[in-house]
């Protein structure tokens, strides 16, 4: 492809841990449109928000190797080679960056690529916790570099908070980016990617000469939790308890004793959640990821304390 009019444009989804970049994904593969190649980044061994990427059109993948804005490496290459040079041609490019991940460090690849074309850089942020987040001694250098150079902030679970925090919420992006376009969205009532950009104008950025290699490793850890059983649900709400306030962020998908259906398991700091799996592909057993600081347990300590929820062999249907 050389013709400006036949390259394929590239989104990127950002946002801290828990800011909603899966859900908002899904939402936009449900809306429709042009056939879509999903390219989703993790921070840690295993990728689990590409498993829960509901099944789609178009096809996603799994960029490997830990967060891809520390280093744009063969795996990313690679991916968008394979894109590239799809038998069925794709559409549409959307990204979703690691939650500490920097969006225009991977958007910038666009920009030099001739086949592909920069359109918007979304970064989500959450209505609930983006004006403490900013401000943490631990996390805030990450958060507020995320916002530097994206095109639209969608504000997101604005129907769970109250009117002080959503004002708040809105000051401290205003805050970072006075300019900037915010889009205010509901748990769900997202708006659509067509409806997105054209809320804000073309990407005016461009690329950068060429960095020292950052490096969220130093800042953050991840951790994996993988087992063959099931949880047991009271088990699991007294473990959750005890999870260090190190870990920021645990997602994954499981199975509780004596239910059929796959869960997916959310935790954003102290807050958990259990919902139905609207996945296509659901591990047997229990696949879970934390991301924390860099202060976090040893990964023995932590899978002790998720091993007491696990249910007795003979209470599992």
């Amino acid at each position: 492809m050389t013709a400006a009019s036949a390259t394929i444009p590239v989104t990127v989804i950002g946002g801290f841990l828990g800011a909603g970049k899966t859900t908002f994904v899904n939402h936009l593969l449900r809306s429709g449109g042009p056939r879509t190649a999903v390219l989703v980044n993790d921070f840690g061994e295993v990728n689990v928000d590409a498993t829960l990427i509901e099944s789609h059109d178009g096809t996603t993948m799994t960029l490997t190797n830990g967060c891809i804005c520390c280093s744009i490496g063969t795996s990313f290459i690679d991916t968008i080679c394979r894109v590239l040079d799809a038998a069925v041609p794709f559409e549409r490019i959307v990204i979703e960056a690691s939650g500490v991940g920097d969006p225009w460090k991977i958007a910038e690849i666009a920009l030099i690529e001739p086949s592909l074309r920069l359109g918007r850089v979304i970064v989500l942020a959450d209505a609930s916790r983006v004006a403490q987040l900013i401000d943490d001694a631990r996390v805030g250098d990450t958060v507020r570099s995320q916002f530097e150079r994206c095109d639209l902030v969608l504000l997101t679970k604005i129907d769970l908070v109250e009117g002080e925090t959503l004002a708040a919420a809105r000051a401290t992006v205003r805050r970072l980016r006075p300019d900037v376009r915010i889009v205010e969205a509901a748990q769900g009532a997202m708006a659509t990617l067509e409806t997105l950009e054209t809320a804000a104008a073309a990407s005016g950025f461009r690329a950068d000469a060429v960095e020292a290699a950052i490096d969220h490793s130093t800042t953050f850890k991840s951790w994996a939790y993988r087992r063959a059983g099931r949880f047991d649900r009271a088990r699991l709400a007294c473990a959750v308890d005890k999870l260090p306030p190190q870990l920021l962020r645990l997602k994954g998908s499981c199975r509780l004793a004596d239910e059929d259906d796959v869960k997916v398991f959310q935790m954003v700091e102290s807050v958990w959640s259990l919902s139905p799996a609207d996945i296509a592909q659901a591990e047997t057993g229990i696949v879970l990821v934390g991301v924390g600081t860099a202060d976090l347990p040893p990964p023995a300590e932590l899978d002790a304390i998720l091993d007491r929820a696990l249910a007795p062999a003979g209470a599992v249907s």
